[in-house]
């Protein structure tokens, strides 16, 4: 036999006989297993995003940038905005474009639109939180079906402000035809949303009580294992938070009582079901902001508090809240790019754009300044 044959097996023995040896060979294999089990699961966790993201990059690279904002702030017109707009991926919607009123449908169809593209193209694990997320076109169809017959306004008329979209889009003719309020309710039966407004005995409950409604559907579609679904906890854990926020600082201008908003506010995300029956309780604007110390809500709400005052306006609240929003969409999108990431950034990114383009038709219907308008936008460094 070589020589060197025999050497080798007696070194070979000689390891095996180590057991200080064998030991560190056995966990550097465990490892080197560990971190292979590790990049697969990764791997297969965020393969079924890999389309996805790629058309959500293209998408998001769409969105309106600071100098078309600009221009859009120094238009003279109705007329002017839409060719400003000519350019973009609005364009489409704009054709038949008459009015204000128009303007603002198009603006809420390419909206639910782009929900719908990301409903189609997205895994089944994002498709459960998305789909809950369009319930709220039917709701906001409801809404204005309602606030159009307290208006009086005719069956062509409410017709032209609902966006054809969600479960109700083949009964929004019929419902636009029906001429009171109860009767629309009537026209609900069947749904979810017939049991929860039979009983309202006033607008604002039912508007309050289809809030609730969604929120909590929102929640418990979040209520998911995993860490792609933490992803989206967070997102829309803290947009449920920013939504009960707004209905306690609403309700507190309104003067509602606490028994009464009790009735309409469900569990949070960082703020608990009994920690907003304390706020519900709490005296004015003031109380509700004291009562959120120790919350991530606090110091964005009371650095907020000295412009309230001067302005009286709870739009000061709503805003940072939705810069909130915004703030978080895109810190989640950056810090899990290959996942879920991309599309909430794209859902705060048009959200907040759609929010903002209102803004600025709003406020040059009502013969607004350039810079006033732009204090009014939500917007990030």
């Amino acid at each position: 036999m070589d020589i060197s044959l025999l050497n080798t097996l007696k070194d070979l023995l000689n390891f095996v006989d180590n057991p200080f040896l064998l030991l560190i060979v056995a966990s550097a294999v465990i490892i080197i297993l560990v971190v292979i089990v590790w990049i697969t699961k990764m791997v297969i966790d965020l393969a079924p995003y890999a389309y996805v993201n790629a058309r959500v990059r293209s998408r998001e690279g769409k969105l309106l940038d600071k100098s078309k904002i600009s221009e859009l702030l120094e238009a003279g017109s109705l007329e002017e905005i839409l060719g400003l707009l000519g350019d973009t991926e609005y364009s489409k919607y704009l054709s038949d474009i008459k009015d204000e009123i128009d303007l603002e449908k198009a603006l809420n169809q390419y909206l639910a639109e782009t929900y719908e593209f990301l409903y189609n193209i997205s895994p089944e694990k994002a498709k459960k939180v998305l789909k809950i997320m369009m319930i709220k076109f039917d709701i906001k169809n409801i809404k204005t079906l309602i606030r159009a017959k307290k208006l009086g306004l005719s069956p062509e008329e409410t017709l032209k402000l609902l966006v054809p979209i969600g479960t109700l889009s083949k009964k929004l003719k019929e419902l636009s035809e029906m001429e009171s309020v109860e009767e629309i309710i009537r026209g609900l039966e069947g749904t979810e949303y017939f049991k929860i407004l039979q009983n309202a005995s006033n607008t604002k409950e039912m508007e309050l009580l289809l809030d609730k409604y969604y929120l909590e559907l929102l929640r418990n579609a979040l209520m998911t294992e995993g860490k792609e679904e933490d992803i989206f906890k967070e997102f829309f854990g803290t947009l449920i938070d920013v939504e009960l926020l707004k209905v306690l600082l609403r309700a507190k201008v309104d003067n509602i009582s606490a028994e009464e908003l009790s009735k309409y506010l469900t569990s949070g995300y960082e703020l608990p079901e009994w920690k907003l029956k304390e706020l519900a309780g709490a005296e004015g604007i003031e109380g509700v902001i004291g009562g959120l110390e120790g919350t991530s809500y606090y110091q964005i709400l009371s650095d907020a508090l000295d412009e309230y005052q001067r302005t009286k306006s709870i739009y000061v609240f709503e805003k940072v809240l939705d810069k909130l929003i915004l703030e978080k969409g895109r810190a989640l999108s950056l810090r899990k790019p290959f996942g879920v990431g991309p599309i909430i950034g794209l859902i705060v990114g048009k959200e907040l754009e759609i929010k903002n383009l209102k803004i600025i038709i709003k406020g040059k219907l009502e013969n607004l300044k350039a810079e006033e308008i732009r204090s009014l936008l939500v917007q990030v460094k």
